[in-house]
């Protein structure tokens, strides 16, 4: 074995740690923009609770409330002008991945020059970031546990991949307390994320002992307890359960990556503006079936951490792995995710646009993924999930 494990974020986890804020932001700076999105946050009483903490705390507060769906590179280089104009020398995120990514890039930005598209595509970065925290109210990124951060550049539709070890949080907050007001279409699709970050990096080419450790663990709490929140969003025990899964699978692609299935998304949801998960599971059952047969093992292993009712005892590897394709059509269809692409407004005359992208911008997923895809292959694979 050789491998390298770095997680240099404090994570606080558990009912009840939201309060915990104001005092973990002060640690850090005494002037802080508060990155979130422009609704949830403020309906769900979130936003004024949090204000209160951090007023309590002596903390000056800066609101930034533009975040999108998927966030924008301008939105990023607005934010982070807001940052250096105000004076804040602290960045704290509040909401779900598309929030906690652009927290990461404003913290990011507040201590380089230029657009953050500069540094997209750089392979290594040096100097710092203003000091960040982020607090999760979804559970389906694992954004707060890894140093990468997606966004959508809105003058080509790429949605790409920004890598780099200054996008680290200082301080993670995962209360499974601000996930009972989250609507079920919300919870299925960040709960699918969430388990296709834990596939994906234990059937991948880059996985190692730490992320197949996590990936595993993660699979077998959202099987179990992802469909009882879906029903029931008051289960705070079973939140509990798949928050952790949700911010493992953060981990673990943070450090063995994503696979095909998310560098197919990527263009989807960069060119329809569609919620990730969403697309996501209108791509995976027919991408599972792409890569299964070149890593049986690991597609075993996913089967049997699906398992709720041992139905995989005695079958064969192969069978098993096999298996593991029916298993998860099953849990896209008991979450209402069961679309196809045409479903989600994909044309035909689109597929060739994605299929560059795709080839173009997400070299590292495509090569991290069991089964190495061609240009042909991912076009194919397109045109039959429409």
């Amino acid at each position: 074995m050789n491998f390298s494990y770095s997680l240099p974020v404090n994570i606080q986890f558990g009912r009840g740690k939201a309060a915990s804020v104001g005092d973990e932001v002060a640690r850090l700076g005494n002037k802080v923009l508060l990155v979130t999105g422009r609704h949830s946050c403020k309906a769900s009483g979130l936003l004024d609770r949090c204000l209160q903490l951090l007023a309590k705390a002596g903390v000056e507060v800066e609101l930034f409330d533009c975040v999108e769906a998927n966030p924008l590179t301008t939105t990023i280089d607005s934010g982070s002008e807001r940052l250096r104009a105000t004076g804040c020398n602290v960045v704290l995120g509040i909401g779900g991945g598309s929030v906690m990514d652009a927290a990461k890039g404003i913290a990011f930005m507040g201590r380089h020059s230029g657009k953050v598209t500069d540094y997209l595509h750089l392979p290594q970065i040096e100097g710092e970031a203003v000091p960040l925290v982020l607090m999760t109210t979804t559970a389906g990124t694992g954004s707060e546990g890894n140093c990468v951060a997606v966004f959508t550049n809105p003058f080509t539709s790429d949605k790409l991949v920004f890598f780099t070890p200054l996008l680290f949080a200082k301080t993670a907050i995962v209360d499974p307390e601000l996930m009972v007001t989250l609507p079920p279409a919300m919870i299925a699709a960040t709960g699918f994320d969430a388990l296709s970050h834990n596939i994906e990096a234990l059937v991948g080419r880059f996985v190692q002992p730490m992320s197949a450790m996590m990936a595993g663990q993660a699979i077998r709490l959202l099987a179990q307890h992802l469909p009882l929140v879906f029903e029931d969003a008051t289960n705070i025990a079973s939140w509990e359960q798949v928050c952790w899964a949700n911010t493992l699978g953060g981990m673990a692609i943070g450090l063995s990556a994503c696979g095909l299935p998310h560098a197919m998304e990527h263009p989807l949801s960069g060119l329809h503006n569609i919620t990730h998960g969403v697309g996501l599971a209108a791509l995976y059952p027919a991408l599972m079936e792409f890569s299964w047969r070149s890593n049986l093992q690991a597609f075993a292993t996913v089967a049997r951490a699906l398992d709720l009712t041992g139905e995989t005892s005695g079958m064969s590897e192969i069978d098993c792995a096999r298996h593991s394709i029916a298993q998860v059509r099953a849990l896209i269809v008991r979450l209402n995710l069961a679309f196809t692409l045409s479903d989600l407004g994909v044309k035909h005359d689109e597929i060739e646009w994605m299929t560059r992208r795709c080839c173009e911008t997400m070299q590292v997923s495509i090569q991290q993924n069991p089964r190495l895809a061609s240009a042909d292959e991912i076009r194919a694979l397109y045109i039959a999930c429409l």
